[in-house]
């Protein structure tokens, strides 16, 4: 079995490894930390298997899903999350997610979803699977947040975060006229008038918590 385990952390993409490897049989286990190692990646080898953190800095997670699902409709991606579930389930859905997982839950809970996912199944955390009846109910509806795009969304939880530009800029390594940008169409788009609006639109939506 051949792994790409992609984060930006190192200490958990070796925490993976470490227990993916006493657990199965793997022939390859590679690892990735950005959009641009990932897709290098993918390009060079066929893998069974993708374990995909959501939050990366510079492109997303979902930019990652969303290049792979382009050229390849079967490999099983188990998508990797710490944020709150409802903020992102539907949209890895609409992606082409097999799987997801919130990162509190155990070792235990990983290797069951990478049981489920390289026998060809679909595996969802009991955090999610108590909300996603509601979400599959959901998915066609459009509410606000849903007209924003995957990077506004993540620069929205950031700004709700109370960071300024300069900051939000430095970790997705983008300018901070981009970031401003940002800022200006997400303000559009929820008829916010401030960054206090945004915040307020976050909590009461559970962007952040």
């Amino acid at each position: 079995m051949k792994i790409l385990i992609v984060d930006d952390h190192e200490f958990t993409r070796e925490g993976i490894s470490l227990i993916l490897t006493q657990a199965f049989e793997v022939t390859k286990i590679s690892q990735a930390f950005s959009f641009e190692t990932a897709m290098k990646e993918f390009r060079e080898t066929k893998f069974d298997l993708i374990i995909l953190d959501i939050t990366l800095k510079g492109r997303s997670g979902l930019e990652i899903l969303t290049e792979i699902r382009l050229t390849d409709k079967k490999v099983a991606i188990l998508v990797l999350s710490m944020v709150p579930v409802s903020q992102y389930v539907r949209r890895v859905l609409q992606a082409g997610a097999t799987g997801y997982l919130t990162k509190g839950e155990s070792a235990e809970e990983l290797l069951r979803a990478v049981r489920l996912l390289i026998n060809r199944q679909r595996y969802f955390s009991p955090e999610v699977q108590q909300e996603l009846p509601t979400l599959i109910d959901e998915v066609t509806e459009r509410t606000t947040f849903d007209e924003l795009t995957d990077r506004e969304l993540e620069i929205l939880r950031e700004l709700a975060q109370g960071k300024n530009i300069k900051v939000i800029a430095d970790e997705f390594q983008l300018s901070a006229n981009t970031v401003n940008s940002y800022r200006k169409r997400i303000m559009i788009k929820l008829h916010a008038q401030s960054n206090l609006d945004i915040i307020r639109y976050a909590y009461k939506h559970g962007f952040v918590q």
